[in-house]
């Protein structure tokens, strides 16, 4: 790790609390006729919650909860089951890390271990510094041509290895130029 990376990773990320105001007035628009529809309707209402924050904590949940008469634990599990939504805030850049059967092949877990060797994260987890997500996606993303492939913020990184890997990551939390220029 660079020591200008070193050191971002060893600061402590700062959560900021989901506004359970907004949360209700997102509620409001949920008017389930009866049990039944509120059941049905608890994804549609998770994914409003987790659109708006990008993530959905256990105060929202319970909020949902409340909202269309269920459980928490019923709302939570279903939150937990879903691999779109998230409990933890997102870091400011966002990584889909392709892990199907081509990406596999041509090296992506190479990639995965880079990811925790250099960067301290894993499927799922946020540096320390709150800068880089990642989340391995182990279905296709439908680039194997360009295998082992990944996707940070919209954009499309192929053909990595794990110097391209961390030149694109460094690019990226570093700001500078167009991140595409450090994997050609």
């Amino acid at each position: 790790m660079t020591d200008s990376v070193q050191s971002a990773a060893v600061a402590a990320v700062v959560e900021e609390p989901i506004d359970l105001d907004v949360v209700r007035e997102i509620m409001s628009h949920f008017k389930p006729q009866d049990f039944q529809e509120a059941q049905e309707l608890i994804l549609a209402a998770l994914q409003e919650v987790n659109e708006r924050f990008g993530y959905v904590s256990i105060e929202a949940a319970e909020v949902v909860a409340e909202h269309l008469g269920t459980t928490a634990t019923r709302v939570y599990g279903l939150l937990t089951f879903y691999a779109d939504f998230r409990t933890k805030p997102r870091g400011k850049h966002f990584m889909l890390l392709c892990h199907g059967m081509s990406c596999y092949v041509m090296g992506s877990q190479r990639l995965v271990q880079e990811l925790a060797d250099t960067w301290g994260i894993a499927d799922g987890e946020t540096t320390a510094d709150g800068e880089l997500t990642v989340q391995v996606v182990n279905g296709c993303l439908g680039v194997c041509d360009r295998a082992p492939f990944c996707k940070i913020d919209g954009e499309y990184a192929g053909n990595l290895t794990t110097e391209t890997l961390n030149a694109t990551l460094r690019r990226v939390i570093a700001g500078s130029g167009s991140w595409k220029d450090a994997h050609h």
